[in-house]
Order: C-alpha cells, then sequence, then structure tokens
C-alpha cells in the first residue's frame, strides 16, 4: 500500500496556499487576485508544487490535503454558481440576442447620406473586386485614386500612404459608417465591439452581417476588470469586419445599433455589472478568510456605464 504525502510537510506555506485554491479550481488570476501577488508568482509557485509532487498532483489521491475552512468553501461554491450563471448566459446567448432584438424598437429608412464616404455612426466598408490589375495599383501608389477608392485597395492587402491614412482617420472613431464602391462591410473599433457584443449578435443571427476578419492594426480592448466578465479565459477583444448583404442592409444595421444603444445600452450594462459583482464578493470573501486585504474594488455601475460610452464614443446623457 502506498504511502500517503502530507502537503503541509512537503510544501512551504505559500506553495500550500495557492496549491489549495489552485485544486479547488480557481484561475491563476483568481489566485493572484485572492492571495494580493502577481500572476507571474502564482505560476512559479505552482511550478515548485508540480516538481515537489508530480505533473498529476491535483489528481493523486495518495496525497493528504488540509480541509479549507467552511467559509472559504461556501465562497467557492458560490464563486463556482456565479461561473455557472455565466456559461449559461454564453450559453444562451442566441436566445438573449433574440429577445434583445424583439424589445428593441424597430429601425427603418435610409441613414443620412447615401453613397461613398461618412454617413453616420459605425464603419462600413466596402471590399472591391477580388483582383487588383497593374493599373489601378500604380494609380494607387502614385496618389491617382481617391481615398475611398486608395483605401478599399488597403483592406485588400495592397498598401498604399492614401489607404493607410483614410483607414486610420476611420479608426478614430469608434464606429463609423462608411459606404464604400460596390461591396459592404462594417467596421467595429475593440471597444465597440465588446460593448456592442449583444446587438451584433442579433445583426449576425438574422444574417443581415457576416464576421470577416479581425483588424489587427488596433490594440485589443482588455480593461483590468475584464476576467470578473467570463468564467473563462479573459481574451482582449480586437476590431473586426463584418460582411453586409448590400447597401440597405448597413443603413438598417447603423440605424440598429443607434437605437440598440439608445434603448438597451444601460440594462446590458447593469447586466454585465451584476456578474461581476457576485464574483468579486466571492473571492473577497476567500481573501478575508485567506487574511488578505481582499481585491481590488471594481468601478461602480455609473463609471462602467462612462466606460461604455465612451468606448462607443458617445457623450453622457
Amino acid at each position: 500500500m502506498q504511502e500517503k504525502v502530507d502537503a503541509r510537510l512537503t510544501l512551504s506555506r505559500l506553495e500550500l496556499q495557492i496549491a489549495l485554491l489552485s485544486r479547488s479550481g480557481l484561475r491563476r488570476w483568481e489566485v493572484a487576485t485572492v492571495m494580493d501577488i502577481q500572476k507571474g508568482t502564482v505560476k512559479s509557485q505552482l511550478e515548485r508544487v508540480k516538481s515537489k509532487l508530480g505533473p498529476d498532483w491535483k489528481d493523486r489521491g495518495d496525497i493528504h490535503w488540509p480541509e479549507l475552512e467552511p467559509e472559504v468553501q461556501q465562497a467557492l461554491l458560490d464563486l463556482q454558481r456565479v461561473k455557472d450563471e455565466n456559461d449559461a448566459v454564453v450559453d444562451n446567448g442566441e436566445v438573449a440576442a433574440t429577445a434583445a432584438a424583439q424589445e428593441a424598437p424597430v429601425v427603418d429608412g435610409p441613414l443620412e447620406g447615401k453613397g461613398e464616404g461618412t454617413v453616420g455612426q459605425g464603419d462600413i466598408r466596402g471590399e472591391g473586386p477580388e483582383g487588383v490589375d497593374f493599373t489601378t495599383a500604380r494609380q494607387a501608389l502614385e496618389g491617382g485614386l481617391s481615398p475611398v477608392e486608395a483605401a478599399i485597395l488597403q483592406l485588400q492587402g495592397f498598401s498604399s500612404p492614401r489607404g493607410q491614412v483614410y483607414l486610420r482617420q476611420a479608426r478614430s472613431t469608434q464606429w463609423q459608417l462608411l459606404l464604400l464602391g460596390e461591396g459592404r462591410s462594417l467596421y467595429v473599433s475593440a471597444g465597440a465591439r465588446f460593448w456592442l457584443k449583444s446587438a451584433l449578435a442579433v445583426l449576425t443571427d438574422n444574417r443581415q452581417i457576416r464576421f470577416l476578419q479581425s483588424d489587427s492594426g488596433e490594440e485589443a480592448y482588455r480593461p483590468w476588470w475584464l476576467p470578473y466578465t467570463t468564467s473563462g479565459r479573459a481574451r482582449g477583444t480586437h476590431a473586426a469586419y463584418y460582411k453586409l448583404q448590400d447597401a440597405a442592409t448597413g443603413e438598417y444595421a447603423g440605424n440598429y445599433l443607434r437605437t440598440w444603444i439608445d434603448s438597451n445600452l444601460e440594462d446590458y450594462v447593469a447586466s454585465l455589472y451584476a456578474r461581476m459583482q457576485q464574483h468579486w464578493r466571492a473571492l473577497n470573501r476567500i481573501a478575508r478568510a485567506a487574511g488578505r486585504g481582499g481585491p481590488q474594488p471594481l468601478p461602480d455601475f455609473p463609471d462602467l456605464l462612462a466606460e461604455a460610452r465612451r468606448a462607443l464614443g458617445i457623450g453622457q446623457k
């Protein structure tokens, strides 16, 4: 019979605390938050635990672990419930998006302005033909094309100074509707895409827009509190392009996004804020039970709403 290994005698105090929290289901950033240490410290301490107890240390039955305090155990159960609820929100995203579409006021009619150029907030960019002939390419390099035409080629991978400047200016607005050429595509900045997730889901589900590609030219939107919004790995949101069916779809999409912001944004932020608070409170209880000072306070609801409006490029009400 294999002899039991006592984790308390094998690990240092810090290693033991981190190992207990990690094997209880906390992710590295959560352990770091609870212990008020850097994520790199958590990683290095877990590597030390692995070197002492083996790669399968979490699942080994021959290791004796001390019991967590009842308050910590309850907080862990509460935290898992919060994560399960967050998973349900993600899994039911299509249902939620449909509900949002039904609740939002109906929008129709064109945007102000037609044809090429800026027509409103949101960023719709058109795609030209797949091939680029020599004459067109030379005109782009020599500045013989309009900024709009140069931007179309820029999106196709043919770089030119005029196209770069045009798209850089477009990115300076959070979501700006542009109609370029014959095709239509929607550009949404990183911050706007995070906060418009529900609205974009409605348009996607209704097949009015289709994801094309991420935009590596803009830094990802990754606020410090982002991990509190998900039960999985917190990945920053990148700006992206979406394909539209036609110009009429682009006009509808622009109106719909404005209407969604006016009618649904505050409720969306409130729902996100409530989930973040539940996650924070559970980690705070664990931190207090571990004798730590507690995690950094989250932004309050007015500040979070102000951040959403800032990311969308709109002023305060």
